[in-house]
């Protein structure tokens, strides 16, 4: 399994980079896919982040998942690039896995991927991303659509773990969630209820 997450100029930092983590973590391979020329990319707060690759030099057919984060200005750029949009279209062509979160349904939008799929995304983007269905859960996952979306910074999280579930099984979710202590986390918040 192998999966890319495209990182465009000023992308939410959190949400890119625990995707990445958690990946790593769990053994998954995922490269991280500047949009641009060069490597170096910047995150919305500022946050300068090696690429692992330029997307110019990525063998798409290799992916199994393509991963888009949020933030501004870099949902709006990557549902601007004709390059990506023709990535994310074949990739969904092929039958493969798209995961967005907060604005970066843009993405599916603009690549007429959204009005197909049961989805969520940032409060208020949703007046620009017309899913067939929208939900307001924290992570929604469309099986027919071979779509994950998620809501925003704070839910990266579980748009992470969910994924890590999907790929790499629920043992390996429940062990990365143990050693992470997100279980001691929600027992306690359980606990003041």
């Amino acid at each position: 399994m192998r999966a890319m997450i495209l990182l465009g100029s000023g992308y939410e930092e959190v949400e890119a980079l625990t995707v990445v983590d958690w990946f790593r973590r769990a053994g998954l391979g995922i490269d991280m896919v500047s949009v641009s020329d060069e490597l170096e990319t910047v995150g919305d707060h500022q946050i300068h982040i090696q690429a692992d690759k330029r997307l110019a030099d990525v063998d798409p057919s290799l992916y199994d998942l393509i991963v888009t984060p949020g933030g501004m200005p870099a949902s709006k750029q990557l549902a601007g690039d004709q390059a990506v949009l023709d990535l994310v279209q074949s990739h969904h062509q092929a039958g493969k896995w798209l995961a967005s979160i907060c604005a970066s349904p843009l993405i599916l939008e603009a690549a007429g991927i959204a009005a197909e799929a049961v989805g969520t995304c940032y409060p208020g983007i949703e007046e620009t991303v017309h899913f067939k269905d929208h939900k307001e859960d924290l992570v929604v996952v469309d099986e027919d659509a071979k779509l994950m979306t998620s809501r925003g910074p704070a839910t990266a999280t579980y748009f992470a773990l969910k994924l890590v579930e999907r790929f790499a099984g629920e043992e390996a979710a429940n062990d990365l969630k143990q050693a992470l202590l997100l279980d001691q986390v929600e027992a306690s918040q359980a606990g003041h209820a």
